[in-house]
């Protein structure tokens, strides 16, 4: 028989085993095509579909091997049979043969090292397992390839953040946020504000805070209370009067406490600065008036609110401090404590 009829045939070969004869499937090839041809791939994907019949996974996984390792390293079906190994691993998860399917794997990863489809898919697999250091090491990978991708930044930022590598959450946050958006990206923003203003930059402090402010101006994001996100806004409302101050825009501080002091009203921190400031800008009644409040909630600014307070009081009082406890039982009034 000349080898155009044995092409044609698909190179079915006869092999022996134990007196028996098997019909083993050799990757199609005919003389003349060329392996990278639409006609080869068609003809080596029917015989591809006819070894995944095969009822018995592990023999189907040697078989399937065994044609891949025999494919010319031009044929399309090279990359293409990517998918059937995979087919054939989610089997043996499905069955409860796990060390089959890592084995398998595993075995992929080496000969398919560029596929981001097969690095997608072992990468939510190390995510989903919370196998936080091969997600990192297969998100990156995946990264090289897709800088961009927003919801793998989040995935690979969460893989970091389960390792406890809290320095490579905040290199990959400003690009999550900038794709994202605010909205969608709020809890980035949130992470960034917090992060500098540990950092004592309160300028980018404010920038993170603000944006997410003011993509949520009342109502919390998806998946916050009320409460947590008044917590976020008073967090946020501080490090923005804290720019202020540092500005000398004191006005603005009273401003920006008097927020505070709606979704917070017992604030004795937002009392003592509020006070402060208006004793810079000489508002001398009404910096007595928040001073005396900051004192009477009790709080871990209360002592300090009160040192401010005497040195207040007593040069407008002939260097006394009589009359003081009658200031302070006003405030208690106007509180309600």
């Amino acid at each position: 028989m000349s080898q155009r009829v044995q092409g044609i045939l698909f190179g079915l070969v006869l092999v022996f085993t134990g007196g028996a004869i098997l019909w083993a499937q050799e990757p199609f090839s005919m003389e003349g095509i060329p392996p990278e041809s639409d006609y080869v791939y068609r003809q080596h994907y029917q015989q591809v579909e006819e070894i995944m019949k095969t009822p018995d996974l592990q023999e189907r996984e040697k078989k399937l091997e065994a044609f891949y390792q025999k494919l010319h390293p031009n044929a399309k079906m090279k990359q293409a049979i990517v998918g059937f190994f995979a087919q054939i691993v989610e089997e043996y998860k499905q069955k409860g043969m796990t060390a089959q399917a890592k084995a398998l794997s595993d075995k992929m990863t080496k000969w398919f090292p560029g596929d981001t489809g097969l690095l997608g898919q072992q990468f939510k697999e190390a995510y989903e397992a919370k196998n936080w250091s091969r997600a990192v090491q297969l998100g990156e990978q995946l990264r090289a390839k897709a800088p961009n991708d927003a919801g793998l930044l989040v995935m690979l930022a969460e893989a970091y953040e389960g390792a406890g590598n809290s320095a490579k959450v905040i290199e990959l946050a400003p690009k999550i946020v900038e794709l994202l958006g605010p909205q969608k990206g709020v809890y980035y923003a949130i992470k960034l504000g917090d992060h500098y203003a540990k950092q004592g930059d309160t300028a980018n402090a404010q920038r993170y805070y603000d944006m997410a402010l003011e993509a949520y101006p009342s109502s919390p994001p998806q998946g916050w209370t009320q409460q947590q996100w008044n917590a976020v806004k008073i967090t946020g409302l501080g490090i923005r009067a804290t720019a202020a101050w540092k500005a000398q825009n004191y006005r603005k501080v009273i401003e920006t406490y008097d927020q505070v002091l709606k979704l917070d009203p017992k604030n004795d921190g937002a009392y003592m600065i509020k006070g402060l400031s208006h004793w810079r800008l000489q508002e001398l009644d009404a910096a007595q008036d928040a001073l005396a409040k900051a004192v009477v909630l009790g709080g871990p600014n209360s002592q300090k609110a009160r040192e401010y307070l005497e040195q207040l009081y007593k040069p407008r009082n002939n260097n006394s401090l009589e009359g003081l406890d009658q200031v302070l039982a006003k405030a208690k009034r106007e509180l309600g404590v």
